[in-house]
């Protein structure tokens, strides 16, 4: 699933910030609560050492009883062996020797330390009340807590501050990429971006353009170059025929065939002079006329069986459709319906049906269907020069690419071992009330 660069980027960097913030109050935390236990242990090692002194001290009569010495926050107890700690605090209750921890009693806490004491014999207690270092902890806990959810905010902020900052020239970027639009002299991007990646990208893509425009260059001036080359010849075998009409020496069949090789030189020039129109991307517009589908589609089929006596009475047209006039260029539809049929010609042997169908017209055939890859490629936009197109697909490539350039549709209902069905849907077919122009 595609999502957004600054999602991503923000929450990485929010993810950075939050791991720093967690490791270093953690590091505080630590810190704290390492040097308040050093500054205890230190301080209670030497309150161990001075009330071990002061027993030493101390005259035998006295130190046969408990002894007790105090302050505000810190109790020092001597207990002589053979009486019951039960008398002592109850935080001192039942505790063995050595021994040294933190022990809570109610509201209060205290860092307990008991050693045994060899002369005379018996253990000294010492117990420190930290019900306030506590206290100062818990406030320290609820400071750094504070900082955390503050720290956090402010992270959201920066994270989406920043975020925004770094994908903001990029979407800009994509934005004048999407709006180059494919023409002549096409717009380059702006380079002028803080970040050199952006200039990169924004000085590739120009390059690109450069080198688009160059091969479009090339492009136009092979179409030139073939346009006068296939003139030529073409109206060569125009100005023969005029002379060998002028000579007035043929028989009538002759003349029939002269005629016939008159008319396949005038389509092959109308054929030329659309294909270069296709090849240049000019537009036909001026050269639309009313015409008659099913004139088109019989005058196409007279043709084919003139010139292929193998493929006379292959064709069968529907006649249960009344006829379409469409508004069109003649050469563009003849050159369609040819290829279409030309394409069924070369997948089967048997007959070919034709017919006029709501908004466009089908053909059919009883062939082995389509190869895959001509049906994917003809379900796909347009492939580009540099893409292989084979030899035998080369009519329905024609076919595509008259259909787009009319905005015509081409859809493939059925192709496969029983045979293949091609529709044409027209943009805008009228039920035929108008003469029609028989070309």
């Amino acid at each position: 699933m595609n999502r957004p660069l600054q999602n991503r980027l923000f929450r990485a960097i929010f993810l950075i910030t939050i791991i720093s913030l967690v490791l270093s109050l953690s590091a505080v935390e630590f810190f704290f609560g390492d040097m308040e236990d050093t500054i205890l242990d230190i301080q209670l090692a030497k309150e161990q050492a001075y009330f071990m002194d002061q027993i030493k001290n101390e005259s035998p009569q006295n130190l046969k009883e408990i002894r007790t010495w105090g302050s505000a926050h810190l109790t020092a107890v001597f207990l002589p062996d053979g009486l019951t700690d039960k008398t002592l605090p109850i935080y001192l209750h039942d505790l063995p020797s050595p021994y040294s921890a933190e022990i809570e009693t109610g509201d209060d806490t205290h860092l307990i330390i008991v050693k045994p004491v060899l002369d005379p014999v018996g253990r000294l207690y010492i117990a420190q009340d930290i019900t306030y270092l506590e206290g100062r902890e818990s406030l320290l806990q609820i400071t750094l807590l504070s900082v955390f959810l503050a720290a956090s905010v402010i992270g959201v902020v920066m994270a989406t501050a920043s975020s925004r900052q770094l994908v903001n020239p990029l979407k800009h970027l994509t934005r004048e990429i999407q709006a180059t639009k494919p023409d002549k002299s096409m717009q380059r991007l702006a380079t002028d971006y803080q970040d050199i990646e952006f200039i990169n990208i924004a000085s590739a893509f120009n390059r690109f353009l450069d080198a688009l425009e160059a091969f479009v260059d090339r492009e136009k001036s092979f179409v030139k170059l073939a346009s006068h080359e296939l003139r030529t010849p073409l109206a060569v075998i125009t100005g023969a025929l005029d002379i060998i009409e002028k000579r007035n020496q043929l028989s009538g069949a002759d003349r029939l065939t002269l005629g016939r090789i008159r008319r396949a030189t005038s389509d092959m020039h109308a054929d030329v002079e659309v294909l270069l129109k296709l090849a240049r991307g000019e537009s036909e517009q001026g050269q639309r006329v009313k015409v008659s589908l099913q004139r088109s589609i019989r005058d196409t089929i007279a043709d084919l069986e003139s010139t292929h006596a193998d493929h006379a009475g292959r064709f069968i047209v529907a006649e249960d459709a009344s006829d379409q006039t469409l508004h069109t260029d003649p050469a563009l539809l003849r050159m369609l319906i040819r290829n279409l049929l030309q394409n069924a010609l070369k997948h089967t042997r048997g007959d070919i049906r034709i017919a006029l169908i709501n908004n466009g017209m089908s053909v059919s055939d009883d062939g082995q269907g389509l190869p895959d890859p001509v049906i994917k490629r003809l379900q796909r936009p347009l492939p580009a020069p540099s893409q292989t197109v084979k030899e035998n697909s080369f009519g329905l490539l024609i076919v595509q690419l008259i259909c787009e350039r009319l905005g015509w549709h081409l859809t493939i209902p059925r192709s496969d071992d029983s045979g293949t069905d091609l529709h044409i849907r027209f943009s805008s077919p009228k039920p035929s009330n108008d003469t029609a122009n028989p070309d």
